[in-house]
């Protein structure tokens, strides 16, 4: 009992303690991959100590008959079926909640593909997907589908450089899969909707996700070029947060950016 007790109390801190320690300061402006590791390995920490007080107590039950007395043969039977209810239910409630994940992120990324585009290699693995629209954005698609997509309005807007900036922005996420980490947060999240810190957590991990992929474009395209990006979508879009973003680059000192890729002509067409 008392092992669980510990596990429960690990996994209570992890949760509690974490999103407290990690909000505090503005280190994690300056370091935002290390700042997204630590949030997810206090996630992760929680849930493994939690799985470990589940697995104890089931192990309790299962010894129940080499008890000492009644009494604790009832208790550790009680605390281990318990604990099997409490894992069945957290299994439906992961389930239920990554079943509406899954299902609105396709719906998203299938209303993106279904406007009329046109497509040409960017690299490789990945595509440049140029949507006829009036509405100022771009994005990227992971999985089979892997491309980054702009929309027209988006290369109307943009100088060729802060459009390969952009894109080497979208091209970031799709390298570091962050489309993973905001899928564990918002599935944290749907599942323990009224968990302050699961919230915490989907507000950083959006932010941070953000700002490594800005470091990673600035880079590769220069600083400068994503920064007037930001400021000019900022300004067809009333997103405040992008100014904030540029202003960040902007304070910063960055080595020369590196040389674009040799399919980067598909970004001056």
């Amino acid at each position: 009992m008392i092992a669980i007790g510990v596990c429960l109390g690990v996994a209570a801190l992890a949760w509690w303690a974490g999103p407290r320690l990690l909000t505090m300061g503005h280190w994690q402006v300056r370091h935002p991959r290390l700042a997204l590791a630590a949030w997810h390995a206090a996630l992760g920490t929680g849930a493994l100590a939690a799985a470990a007080s589940i697995a104890t107590a089931v192990l309790a039950t299962l010894s129940a008959g080499d008890a000492s007395d009644g009494a604790s043969a009832v208790i550790q039977t009680v605390v281990g079926w318990g604990a099997l209810g409490a894992l069945g239910a957290a299994l439906l409630v992961v389930g239920a909640g990554s079943d509406a994940l899954v299902g609105a992120g396709r719906r998203t990324y299938g209303d993106i593909l279904t406007l009329p585009h046109s497509a040409e290699p960017l690299d490789r693995r990945t595509s440049l997907r140029t949507c006829r629209s009036d509405d100022v954005f771009a994005c990227s698609i992971p999985g089979e589908e892997r491309a980054v997509v702009v929309s027209t309005a988006m290369r109307e807007v943009l100088t060729p450089a802060q459009l390969r900036a952009v894109v080497e922005h979208e091209r970031a996420h799709l390298r570091g899969n962050h489309y993973i980490a905001l899928r564990l947060a918002e599935l944290n999240c749907a599942c323990l909707p009224s968990l302050r810190s699961a919230k915490k957590l989907l507000r950083a991990t959006t932010l941070l996700v953000e700002l490594i992929a800005d470091d990673a474009a600035a880079r590769r395209a220069g600083a400068v070029h994503l920064a007037n990006a930001l400021v000019v979508v900022a300004a067809r879009t009333g997103d405040v947060s992008m100014e904030i973003r540029a202003e960040r680059l902007a304070e910063r000192t960055w080595a020369p950016a590196r040389t674009l890729t040799a399919a980067s002509p598909a970004l001056t067409s």
